[in-house]
């Protein structure tokens, strides 16, 4: 199997592997595993993701976020608990490099989801720990980003206790307290979350009805 540009699977396991490696390359990684896997993002997700990019322009589908900048914002703000929620989890925020962004339209709404994933965690109130983990990730199910959401849905709760048995009913109540929130928010890939940085996070949360 090779891509469009006529590298061999293998070549791009071992592209993969490499970026993988590089913590400042985990968004390319994430970006080289989508092309491999194909398209994963569910038709109305995408339909959504490109609505918003006919409306802001081709930015959306990978946005460069300026951490710097965000650092710079008054605390509570959405942008500056971005940086604080990256430092104090020591994560290496998820970017495409633009040698990577080759391709980055053919990705559609998957190349938002990677940028913004981290943003995720901030909106919904999560950790890193797996029960808030599988917040967002149910939260992401419920709203259908990919397809077969439903099946995957059952699969979470029947699995998603047993990765940390003696965590079950937090798993378990943070799996519901996701699709919950889901259900009364929008689509968030399809909203534009990075204009909001500068408003408290408080007011953000509130707009998407997830307060």
């Amino acid at each position: 199997m090779t891509d469009r540009s006529g590298r061999s699977w293998w070549t791009q396991l071992k592209e993969l592997r490499r970026a993988r490696s590089d913590p400042a390359r985990i968004g390319d990684a994430a970006a080289m595993q989508t092309r491999m896997l194909g398209r994963v993002m569910s038709p109305h997700v995408e339909a959504q993701v490109q609505a918003l990019r006919r409306a802001r322009g081709p930015q959306v589908l990978a946005p460069t976020i300026d951490f710097d900048a965000l650092g710079q914002l008054p605390r509570g703000a959405l942008g500056r608990e971005l940086v604080e929620f990256c430092r104090v989890n020591a994560i290496a925020p998820a970017v495409i490099s633009a040698e990577a962004r080759e391709g980055v339209e053919e990705l559609g709404a998957a190349a938002r989801y990677i940028c913004l994933h981290d943003l995720f965690h901030v909106l919904l109130g999560c950790d890193t720990s797996i029960p808030e983990e599988l917040r967002i990730t149910a939260f992401i199910l419920e709203q259908r980003y990919f397809r077969g959401g439903r099946l995957w849905l059952g699969v979470l709760y029947l699995f998603g206790p047993l990765v940390r048995p003696w965590l079950a009913l937090r798993t378990l109540a943070n799996i519901r307290r996701g699709r919950a929130l889901a259900r009364r928010a929008p689509m968030l890939l399809g909203e534009p979350l990075e204009d909001w940085f500068a408003e408290p996070v408080e007011v953000v949360r509130a707009r998407l009805g997830i307060a």
